[in-house]
């Protein structure tokens, strides 16, 4: 332990210290709603509490990320608050290797520190705020993935590995990050063809050898086919039914792809860098471009901002070697601007942090630690109202089911999987799509359904079909709270 400490250096503690209290305040002070934080903490939650992934859960992306989580809940514990704190970890793990890949590439510290704080201000209500979750952690493995590279770029065994660890956290950007790799190998290294084929045929076949370790594992488990027809089956019908475009998103997204492209090829074809810069800004180009394609089906900020890591970061090293001869007056404005952001930042997270703690240390405060919605903040009556749901389903004698994307809400305390009427989106639904969910519906009895009728007006993703086949098909006996219930 001692050795480890002594390799961690003095700065990259402050940064990683410095990022996790500039986040810890926004991430913990959000209040509890229906969210991919919350269907997220769902699905851990049921692993958790003994439900099988894919078997019992309709998880789509591969499990890496839920068994890290359903870890963390065993030692520290199972509510939003341990949540939460992951998540700050993660962040500034990603952050901190952000940093340390531009400081790989020689960019001065103060310029490094610049960047990932400007991208820090850029992102405070999306990315810090999405909370702890596959997207998030797959990237910090892959800027992880990346700095190795960098750090060593003939060591594919590491490479194989780094890949086997992204794709088991979520699968495209696994196979992204294989491809770019690929790519890397096969036009940038100066090597025979002999040397490439080999160095390309052990990379991959490390990359088999893992990943059958992983089939058998599924296997060992009785669970492969379920793995294959949600984090596989479904894909069709999220790429074709979930297409979202915000306007805003994908014109940023296209405009930090157009400018990295332009940077990148008028560098290039001027030869006016060494050949281990010209490498480096093709390892970064490669990822940048393949890593864009992240934000595919569903362009909203999250997603592109997750998409452009890399090609700011390509930017950056570019423009700093551009204007190298200006360094003394770039670095002296980015120590002032340093100053300035990581103040403001902190400030900003310091108060929200405040809040959180007032209301969570309130008397009027409605959950212990044992609950898993603790550390969570909910408005009074949103809270009762929540309560007269939850309260109605545990007292039912027969089964309960809100297809809704509110469910969470109810069958988190209650510990119950309805498995996908419980994230009935389009997508999520297996290889039968919302026609399998529909066979389910009539097949059922003993069963009330709670519908909210104006839920695909607010969110895209809702199950329109099965909603109406319920209205058409079953008997209307009330309401409760936002619900239509049908028997």
């Amino acid at each position: 332990m001692k050795k480890i400490l002594e390799k961690i250096e003095k700065d990259d503690l402050i940064i990683f210290i410095l990022i996790f209290f500039c986040s810890i305040g926004i991430s913990l002070n959000l209040l509890i709603t229906s969210s991919d934080e919350i269907w997220n903490f769902q699905n851990v939650y049921k692993i958790y509490n003994g439900f099988e992934i894919y078997k019992d859960i309709n998880v789509i992306i591969t499990p890496l990320f839920f068994w890290i989580a359903n870890i963390i809940f065993h030692i520290f514990g199972a509510n939003l608050f341990v949540f939460r704190i992951s998540h700050c970890f993660v962040i500034a793990i990603l952050y901190l290797f952000m940093y340390k890949v531009l400081k790989k590439l020689k960019v001065p510290k103060a310029i490094a520190i610049s960047t990932i704080f400007m991208l820090m201000l850029q992102q405070f209500f999306i990315i810090i705020r999405t909370s702890f979750n596959y997207n998030n952690m797959a990237l910090m493995f892959a800027i992880l993935g990346i700095y190795l590279l960098i750090n060593n770029k003939k060591n594919w065994i590491v490479q194989s590995f780094m890949s086997v660890i992204i794709f088991l956290t979520k699968q495209n950007i696994g196979i992204y990050y294989i491809i770019a790799n690929l790519i890397y190998m096969i036009i940038v290294r100066n090597e025979k063809a002999k040397n490439k084929i080999k160095k390309i045929l052990k990379y991959i076949g490390v990359i088999f050898l893992l990943m059958i370790c992983f089939v058998v594992n599924l296997l060992i488990n009785d669970n492969l086919l379920d793995f294959l027809n949600y984090a596989i089956g479904g894909i069709c019908e999220f790429a074709n039914e979930n297409l979202l475009i915000e306007k805003a998103s994908i014109v940023y997204m296209l405009g930090t792809i157009l400018l990295n492209i332009v940077i990148n090829i008028t560098v290039l074809k001027k030869k006016c860098f060494s050949k281990e810069q010209e490498e480096n800004i093709k390892i970064l180009f490669i990822f940048s471009l393949m890593f864009s394609l992240i934000a595919y089906p569903i362009f909203n900020w999250p997603h592109v901002i997750e998409g452009v890591y890399i090609s700011i970061i390509n930017v950056v090293y570019v423009v700093y070697n551009i204007f190298k001869d200006f360094e003394k007056i770039i670095v002296k404005v980015s120590k002032i601007f340093n100053c300035i952001i990581i103040f403001i930042i902190l400030l900003f997270s310091t108060y929200n942090l405040l809040i959180w703690k007032a209301n969570v240390e309130s008397p009027n405060y409605q959950y212990s630690w044992e609950n898993p919605f603790f550390g969570g903040i909910i408005e009074e009556e949103e809270y009762y109202k929540n309560e007269e749901v939850t309260n109605y389903i545990k007292n039912n004698n027969k089964n309960v089911i809100v297809l809704s994307n509110r469910a969470a809400l109810y069958m988190i305390p209650l510990k119950r999987n309805n498995e996908e009427f419980d994230l009935p989106f389009k997508g999520n639904l297996g290889i039968k799509g919302e026609k399998g969910l529909i066979e389910k519906i009539n097949s059922m009895k003993d069963t009330i359904f709670l519908i909210n009728e104006n839920e695909s007006k607010e969110y895209y993703q809702e199950v329109v079909e099965a909603k109406e086949y319920i209205k058409n098909n079953k008997i209307y006996k009330g309401k409760i709270d936002k619900f239509s219930i049908y028997e």
